[in-house]
């Protein structure tokens, strides 16, 4: 009795796991940029470089620079959210948005490091400030 329930079981827990989404083809469709369509008519990124930096204990943590052009005076809010090898998030310090001004005709350069040496991609977000 005890082996046909544990063979049942077995059975049941290698159904679930077949049953699992594949996820590894959503992670790789996530853009580097997102920007929301309110800000995309008065702004443009014309510049979106990643680097890694060395750092003292042997590690390097990744770093992005970005420039964003602006077709009129705006305010802009920005944030940098970083992903792991597997597609999952690495939690760091002030995740929340970042605000500037921009002025017609004006391009500013951003920079955001990683919190951690295991970010290995980014998701660069852009919309107005609220």
């Amino acid at each position: 009795m005890k082996s046909v329930l544990f063979a049942s079981m077995l059975v049941l827990g290698l159904a679930g796991c077949a049953s699992q989404p594949d996820v590894s083809n959503l992670l790789a469709d996530r853009q580097e940029l997102k920007v929301d369509p309110e800000v995309i008519y008065i702004t443009a990124v014309t510049e979106l470089f990643e680097e890694r930096v060395p750092q003292p204990d042997g590690e390097s943590l990744l770093q992005i620079q970005f420039a964003v052009e602006a077709r009129s005076d705006a305010e802009l809010a920005w944030k940098v959210t970083w992903f792991d090898a597997n597609g999952m998030t690495v939690p760091g310090v002030g995740e929340g948005y970042r605000k500037a001004s921009l002025l017609t005709g004006q391009t500013r350069y951003f920079k955001a490091t990683a919190p951690h040496s295991r970010a290995t991609s980014y998701q660069l977000h852009l919309r107005e400030p609220k």
